[in-house]
């Protein structure tokens, strides 16, 4: 976006309901928008989820980003290309929506893949009794670990797939890709932008992808919820699940 007052007055123009003209700054929208583009953003009628708009967010800054969730007073952006959502903002935030082209959709038909599922979970978030039951009920090996950076780091040395769950993820589990192989999925650990030793934070280029297992963006889920929901997701999407 161009200047502060530049910026005021194109907000003057789509709140007077004109369209304006805008220029893309940054790739967290590639490939749909490229830094460079010219796009236009028409002023705001009715907004649904998976719309691209134009949005001012808590540092006043503008970004345009897709619709992920929205209720009566609240909307979740990101980036297509940002592994965490957006902080929430008020529908009031949305100054504008960029026409595109519908996004074509993902083939979801693809045939059942075989892989091994581990889970890491913290242990304020599992006790043990649950873990050993989920582990025993479903064949599915579980650790409960403090700090789960070392785990993780040798688990991915020996060639492990990595998904980190989160509940500000911009994916749901079911929107990933299916996965084949060995896959470790680690459950109840902060999730931020770099990897932190100390703290048990796991940087989101550390992993192959963050996702979310809850319905709604920033949902709270305990770590035996989230885990049950893994392990469902990992049986309906391999050979092991049969009915």
């Amino acid at each position: 976006m161009p200047s502060t007052s530049r910026q005021d007055f194109l907000i003057r123009a789509l709140q007077h309901g004109r369209p304006i003209s805008i220029t893309i700054e940054g790739s967290c929208m590639h490939p749909l928008l490229v830094h460079g583009q010219r796009t236009v953003v028409y002023p705001v009628d009715e907004i649904k989820e998976g719309d691209v708009v134009l949005v001012r967010d808590q540092v006043n800054q503008f970004l345009a980003h897709r619709i992920l969730s929205l209720d009566h007073d609240f909307v979740i952006t990101a980036g297509d290309r940002n592994n965490i959502a957006d902080s929430p903002i008020q529908r009031c935030d949305i100054l504008g929506r960029l026409d595109m082209p519908e996004d074509q959709e993902q083939q979801r038909n693809a045939p059942p893949v075989t892989s091994q599922l581990k889970v890491v979970a913290h242990p304020g978030s599992i006790d043990k009794p649950h873990s050993e039951y989920l582990s025993h009920a479903f064949a599915v090996d579980i650790e409960v670990e403090e700090n789960p950076i070392s785990r993780l780091e040798s688990l991915r040395e020996m060639g492990w797939t990595i998904i980190a769950i989160h509940p500000g993820a911009r994916q749901h589990l079911s929107d990933l890709p299916d996965i084949g192989g060995k896959v470790a999925v680690f459950v109840g650990y902060d999730v931020g932008k770099e990897t932190q030793p100390s703290s048990g934070t796991i940087g989101v280029s550390d992993v192959g992808s963050v996702a979310r297992t809850a319905v709604k963006y920033w949902n709270s889920l305990s770590a035996e919820v989230n885990v049950a929901a893994i392990i469902g997701f990992h049986m309906r999407r391999t050979e092991l699940c049969h009915g």
